[in-house]
């Protein structure tokens, strides 16, 4: 391992900025250390700037130990107790100095990092990690916090575990998470078990010497019960009751459900609780970068995970199948309100659905307009026309647009709901109702197909007898026809590849847009000293 010093470099690089008038601090806030601070490659690098920040609040050089230089024990322990808080919400303690908090024999040094650690750990619970970044996808905004005044508050409170608490998103989803990560944090101290191996196909009533390790398998990850019977008399027949626990497990991923151990199947059965637990890291992760207050009524929509969720009061009262954006048109994260309900909408087919989709179609068979009524407007003198389809050059036709009838055979359905934002994606019914019996469902151009919206709609106008009546006649006369809800929703659309589902089981699914991955790399470089580079104070 390599070791660098750069003796007082931070110190000129801070006495430089003060000079010009950059930054406000005093150097000699901080405590005197012995020697030489010195880290190697791989830990974190202290964040000056802010331990800076926050002993210029104390009148003392010290904030963990008295003039003496003795310890506040009671004080360090409440941050070594926050540690392990921080450690079951999938945060590594090793961004938090892990040992070094304890067996750091240079009181200064050790003052130092017990600070770092601190402003570190409530800035990660609260915000998410600095390192992080935010995926290329995500448009919500992050808590807004200051982590050296919470720091600060954490040391007049003396309860640096409270003070996390606070910080930490309380959603019930986001608790769900952290203990079904705790619990495969409990399997992954057992022996990581072994690859299963087979050679075509496993299907009810076949014989596999793969049977009993599959049956272990499912056991452990709670798909299975044990059955001492079977593993006497019938150790290697793939009996039905094992056949009902894949079904279970192809569920709880993402597989078709049919009982059939093929290569799907192995590969997602063989996926180590390691790969599990990063997964469930990222994904507890995104929600520390959530808002800490969701509403007493919202709606959780998951493009990861195909499914849409309306909590009221903390409880889940209503859970459907989505339909969302594919890899080349992905749905992004972000938050809105659902304030308006369309009944029999038509549709103004976006610009890059028409070019890309529609207009060899139409090219191909100007009839298929007609067939699928769809009508054209164009752009002229300042205002939109619909004109004829035959007046229109395909080939170069200008400034036009398309809009599809209300009707069975319309692309959003019966019912839409609208929400503001500027990526034009709303929620809505859909005629191919078939596409929900898929086990993975990644069909649209961004916006989000629910299955059994009308159920949405009835839970949304349950509170106003006026606006079901107007509901109700609106359905009848097949006519477009808008009204605002009686309550805005907060809508959240969060790319979830790992969550609990309303039954309590744990639900994983692929990474369809790679931003798990990318996550994870960030997560896992960032902060970290190269071995160019480490941080020295003298």
């Amino acid at each position: 391992m390599s070791v660098s010093l750069f003796p007082l470099s931070w110190l000129l690089l801070l006495s430089l900025l003060t000079a010009f008038g950059t930054l406000n601090v005093s150097a000699a806030a901080l405590p005197a250390v012995k020697g030489q601070f010195i880290q190697t490659e791989g830990e974190v690098a202290p964040d000056w700037l802010r331990l800076h920040a926050l002993y210029e609040r104390s009148a003392s050089p010290y904030l963990w130990h008295d003039t003496e230089q003795n310890p506040d024990t009671g004080l360090i322990d409440s941050l070594l107790t926050a540690v392990d808080f921080a450690y079951a919400q999938g945060l590594p303690a090793s961004r938090y100095h892990d040992r070094r908090l304890s067996d750091e024999s240079d009181p200064g040094v050790r003052d130092l990092l017990l600070s770092d650690a601190l402003i570190r750990l409530l800035n990660d619970v609260g915000r998410g990690q600095d390192e992080a970044e935010l995926d290329r996808l995500w448009y919500l905004p992050r808590p807004s916090i200051d982590p050296v005044d919470q720091a600060w508050l954490a040391l007049q409170q003396r309860s640096v575990r409270d003070r996390a608490e606070v910080l930490a998103p309380a959603s019930p989803q986001y608790r769900a998470l952290v203990d079904l990560y705790g619990r495969y944090r409990a399997l992954a101290k057992t022996a990581e078990p072994g690859v299963l191996q087979l050679d075509g196909l496993l299907e009810a009533g076949d014989q596999s010497s793969l049977v009993p390790a599959l049956r272990e398998r499912l056991v452990q990850l709670g798909d299975a019960q044990p059955d001492p019977l079977a593993m006497e008399t019938a150790p290697d027949l793939y009996d039905q009751l094992l056949v009902e626990s894949v079904k279970n497990f192809q569920s709880r991923h993402g597989l078709a459900e049919d009982g059939v151990v093929g290569p799907k199947t192995l590969a997602e059965l063989n996926r180590t609780l390691e790969q599990r637990l990063t997964q469930i890291e990222a994904n507890l992760e995104r929600w520390r970068w959530m808002p800490r207050e969701l509403g007493q009524r919202y709606i959780l929509v998951s493009p990861a995970g195909y499914f849409l969720e309306l909590v009221e009061k903390g409880q889940v009262s209503l859970y459907a199948k989505t339909i969302t954006g594919r890899p080349r048109r992905p749905t992004p994260s972000f938050q809105s309100d659902l304030s308006y309900l369309t009944v029999n909408p038509d549709w103004t087919v976006p610009y890059r659905i028409m070019r890309e989709d529609l207009l060899p179609k139409i090219r191909e068979d100007i009839n298929w307009l007609a067939e699928n009524q769809v009508r054209v407007q164009l752009y002229s003198e300042g205002r939109w026309g619909f004109v004829d389809p035959e007046e229109i050059d395909w080939q170069a036709p200008g400034n036009i647009r398309l809009i599809q009838a209300p009707g069975a055979g319309n692309a959003l359905g019966q019912l839409k709901f609208g929400m503001d934002n500027p990526y034009s994606i709303y929620l809505h019914d859909t005629p191919s109702k078939y596409l929900f019996d898929k086990p993975l469902r990644p069909f649209s151009s961004g916006c989000v197909r629910v299955e059994g919206i009308d159920q949405l709609a009835q839970r949304l106008i349950a509170s106003s007898p006026s606006m079901q009546s107007w509901y109700e006649s609106a359905l009848a006369a097949g006519e477009k026809r808008i009204r605002t809800l009686p309550e805005s929703v907060p809508v959240y659309l969060v790319y979830l590849s790992a969550w609990v589902d309303p039954q309590g089981l744990a639900q994983f699914r692929p990474d369809i847009y790679g931003l798990d991955g990318q996550l994870q790399a960030r997560l896992e470089s960032g902060g970290l000293l190269p071995d160019t580079r480490v941080a020295a104070y003298k």
